[in-house]
C-alpha cells in the first residue's frame, strides 16, 4: 500500500476528526480552555493545533491514572478473583506535540520486559497519534532535541501535520494504520513542496542544551555528589513532575473494597514521595528530598538508559513549567554535564542463574497482577507479633504445578486490603505447601495476622533469583539472620536439611533482640539433633544510660560474650559479635546473611575479618515492592531491579551498588 501525502486546510482536518468520531474512534485533542490548552476528549468545536503544548500529558490514554487490573469478591471465608475485560476503545490522540506522541514507545519497553503487561499492551495497541510538528519551542524549557527527539515529528506516531502557514498543513502517513486513518476521508489537496526543509528548520529552531552521553556517564560515578541537595531544596514532594510527564511510570498497587465487592488497581505514583520507599519497619533508603531528586534523575538519565536503551524524558519541558517548588530539570542537568565523571566500579554481574520461574497465571489468565488462591493450612505463631502461615493452593492442579528455588519470594495478599511481599520461607523439597513468614505491622500485615485455618488469601510468584545451592554442592555453611531476618535464612537451611548429604558443616548463628523474639523455636531441636550442625543463639545487651551494658546477661541463661571464653548455644551480644566468637572457617564455606541493613553490613565485615571472600558472602535484600514484576519502579537500586536480579546478591554485588538500599 502506498502511503498519502498531500495538504489539508484546517476546516478539512476538523472535518477528518469529525468523520474518524464516525467511525468509532475516540478522539482526543488540544482544546484551549479558559486557563491552558489541555488534552481532552474531543466532540466538536475548534481544535487547537497552533496554540503551544498542553499542560498535562496525554498518558493517561493509554496509561490510566487508575486501572482495574483484578475484581474481587468475598462469600464468607471464599473469595472470587475476576480478570476485567480487556476491551478497550480505539483512540486517536489528534494534534499530539512529537515529545507526547513518542512517550508510548519509550515506556512500552518496561511494560513488555520478562513479564508481559497486558493492560498496557492491550490499550496501547488501539491508541493511535496524529504527530504535530513544532516549528518552534514553546519557551526556554524545551528541550527534546537533547534526548533525541524530534521537534519535526518525522516517523512518530501513525500521521504527520506539519504546519504550512495560511490555515494549511502537510498531511502524511507514516504507515499502514495511518493511511487508513486518512482514508476515512481527510480532503487531501496536492503534495507540499519543500516539505524536507521545513522539517530541518523545526529542528533547528530547538538547540540541544545538553550532552545526554555526557549527563550518563557522571550519573553513574557521581551517586554521592553535594549536587543533589542544592538542587533539590525546593521539592515539595508533590508529584506534579512524574504526573504530568508523558513517560513517568511508577505506580502503586492497591486493593479497595466496597462491602463485599473490590478491585486491584494501579494508581500512579511518584518516586518524589516520602512513603514511595519507605519500609514497613520504618527503614527508608531513600530518605530525604536529595535521594529523591537523585533518584528521579538519575533513573531517567542512567538506570532507563541503561537498561533499555531509552532515555525516559522526552523534553517536554513540563515539570519545569509546574513544579510549584521552582525545581528547575534542565539547570540540574546542565550541572551535571559541567561535572567531571567519576571512574566508577561497574556493576557485578547478577546472579541470573533462576531468573524467575512462573507457574502461569491462575485458571490461563494472562493477567501478571492476578493471585493464585490459597489457603490457610496452619496458623503458626512464632512470637507475639511474627506469624508463620503454611498455605495450600486452592486449586490443587496448581498446587501440583507449581515450583520455586531457594530464596525467591512472593507477594502475598490479604484480599480486600492489599499485598507485602516476603521471602517463601520454606524449602522446594517440601512440597504441597509454601510457608510465609511476617511481622505485623502495617495494615495488610495486620490483616494477614487476622486469617485463620480454612480462610483463602492470595499469592503471586515465585519472583527474583536464588542462592545458587547447585554451586554449594560439598561446601560448608554458615546462616546468619537478625530478628525477622531469619525468614530466608531459614528457607535455605531447610533445604540443606532436606538434602543433607550435598553439604558439610553446616553452623547456624541466629539473633533477635530477646528470646521472646526468636524466630522458629519449635524447629530447633531437629536443628540440634542434625549431625555436623551447630547451633549458636544470641540475644542484644540490655542498654543502659552509656549504650549496651556489657557487664551482665540480658536474660537468665543467655551468658555474656566474655573474650577466651567457650561458645556455647545461648550468649548475649550482638549478631555480628557472634560471628567473631564462632569464628567459622572460611575454607571450602560459604554464607548466608539476612537481617536488618545495618545488622548486614556489620555481619559483612565481621566474616571478611575471618578471611571470608566478598564472593562466598550471600545476602537477600527485601526492598519495598508492589509488582514484582520490574514495572512500578520501587526496588531501583542504580541499575539493578532487585526484584528481578535479586534478591540474592553476593556482598561483592552488594558493594558494587550505590548505597541506596
Amino acid at each position: 500500500m502506498s502511503l498519502s501525502s498531500g495538504t489539508i486546510t484546517s476546516q478539512a482536518l476538523q472535518e477528518w476528526a469529525q468523520k474518524m468520531l464516525a467511525a468509532g474512534y475516540k478522539v482526543i485533542a488540544p482544546v484551549a480552555t479558559d486557563s491552558a490548552v489541555e488534552y481532552v476528549e474531543w466532540k466538536e468545536g475548534a481544535i487547537a493545533l497552533d496554540q503551544g503544548l498542553p499542560k498535562l500529558s496525554p498518558k493517561a490514554a493509554w496509561f490510566p491514572r487508575a486501572e482495574t487490573v483484578l475484581k474481587l469478591r468475598r462469600e464468607g471465608q471464599k473469595w472470587i478473583m475476576e480478570d476485567p475485560p480487556m476491551e478497550f476503545p480505539q483512540v486517536v490522540i489528534f494534534g499530539a506535540r512529537p515529545c507526547d506522541a513518542i512517550a508510548k514507545e519509550i515506556q512500552a519497553v518496561l511494560f513488555g520486559w520478562d513479564f508481559k503487561d497486558k493492560f498496557f499492551e492491550e490499550r496501547s495497541k488501539k491508541v493511535f497519534f496524529v504527530t504535530m510538528s513544532c516549528t518552534k519551542p514553546v519557551d526556554a524549557a524545551c528541550f527534546c532535541t537533547s534526548v533525541g527527539v524530534s521537534p519535526s515529528g518525522q516517523g512518530i506516531g501513525e500521521v504527520l501535520l506539519t504546519p504550512l502557514g495560511e490555515g494549511k498543513f502537510a498531511l502524511t502517513a507514516n504507515n499502514d494504520k495511518g493511511e487508513e486513518l486518512i482514508q476515512l476521508g481527510a480532503n487531501l489537496e496536492a503534495a507540499p513542496k519543500q516539505l524536507d526543509e521545513v522539517w530541518q528548520n523545526c529542528d533547528k529552531a530547538v538547540p540541544v542544551k545538553f550532552s545526554p552521553e555526557k549527563v550518563h556517564e557522571v550519573l553513574k560515578g557521581n551517586f554521592g555528589d553535594a549536587l543533589w541537595d542544592k538542587t533539590s531544596r525546593g521539592c515539595q514532594a508533590c508529584g506534579t513532575c512524574a504526573f504530568s510527564c508523558p513517560v513517568c511510570h511508577c505506580f502503586d498497587l492497591q486493593d479497595e473494597m466496597r462491602g463485599d465487592h473490590g478491585v486491584r488497581q494501579k494508581n500512579w505514583d511518584a518516586c518524589t514521595m516520602p512513603l514511595f520507599t519507605l519500609h514497613t519497619s520504618g527503614h527508608n533508603p531513600r530518605p530525604n528530598k536529595a535521594s529523591r531528586w537523585r533518584q528521579r534523575i538519575n533513573h531517567k538519565f542512567y538506570i532507563y538508559p541503561e537498561k533499555f536503551g531509552k532515555t525516559l524524558c522526552t523534553g517536554c519541558g513540563r515539570c519545569i513549567r509546574l513544579c510549584p517548588g521552582g525545581l528547575d530539570l534542565l539547570d540540574t542537568l546542565q550541572q551535571i554535564e559541567k561535572e567531571e565523571a567519576q571512574v566508577s566500579r561497574p556493576v557485578a554481574e547478577m546472579i541470573l542463574n533462576s531468573p524467575g520461574i512462573h507457574a502461569g497465571e491462575p485458571e490461563g489468565s494472562a493477567n501478571i497482577y492476578r493471585s493464585f488462591k490459597m489457603k490457610v493450612k496452619e496458623v503458626i505463631d512464632e512470637t507475639h507479633d511474627v506469624r508463620t502461615l503454611r498455605l495450600e493452593f486452592a486449586d490443587p492442579e496448581e498446587g501440583n504445578k507449581f515450583t520455586h528455588k531457594v530464596g525467591q519470594f512472593g507477594l502475598y495478599g490479604a484480599l480486600g486490603e492489599g499485598e507485602s511481599t516476603f521471602c517463601i520461607a520454606s524449602s522446594p523439597e517440601r512440597k504441597g505447601y509454601i510457608e510465609c513468614t511476617f511481622r505485623q505491622a502495617g495494615r495488610v500485615t495486620t490483616a494477614l495476622r487476622q486469617l485463620e485455618a480454612g480462610d483463602e488469601l492470595g499469592f503471586r510468584g515465585p519472583y527474583g533469583n536464588s542462592f545458587p545451592t547447585e554451586q554449594w554442592k560439598g561446601k560448608n555453611i554458615v546462616f546468619i539472620g537478625g530478628g525477622i531476618g531469619v525468614a530466608p535464612v531459614r528457607s535455605v537451611l531447610q533445604y540443606c536439611l532436606d538434602t543433607r548429604d550435598n553439604y558439610g558443616q553446616l553452623t547456624v548463628l541466629f539473633g533477635a533482640r530477646t528470646w521472646a523474639d526468636h524466630c522458629y523455636k519449635r524447629e530447633m531441636d531437629e536443628w540440634r539433633n542434625t549431625p555436623n550442625l551447630k547451633l549458636h543463639l544470641c540475644v542484644d545487651w540490655k542498654f543502659g544510660p552509656n549504650g549496651p551494658d556489657r557487664s551482665r546477661a540480658a536474660e537468665e541463661g543467655w551468658v555474656p560474650l566474655a573474650s577466651g571464653q567457650a561458645l556455647g548455644e545461648k550468649t548475649t551480644c550482638f549478631v555480628p559479635e557472634l560471628i567473631t566468637a564462632a569464628n567459622p572457617s572460611p575454607e571450602n564455606t560459604v554464607a548466608v546473611v539476612c537481617g536488618p541493613p545495618i545488622m548486614i553490613n556489620l555481619a559483612v565485615k565481621a566474616l571478611e575479618a575471618l578471611g571470608f571472600s566478598q564472593d562466598s558472602i550471600y545476602a537477600t535484600l527485601e526492598n519495598r515492592m508492589k509488582c514484582g514484576l520490574g514495572k512500578c519502579g520501587r526496588c531501583n537500586v542504580g541499575p539493578v531491579y532487585v526484584c528481578k536480579e535479586g534478591p540474592v546478591f553476593t556482598a561483592d554485588q552488594l558493594n558494587s551498588l550505590p548505597p541506596d538500599s
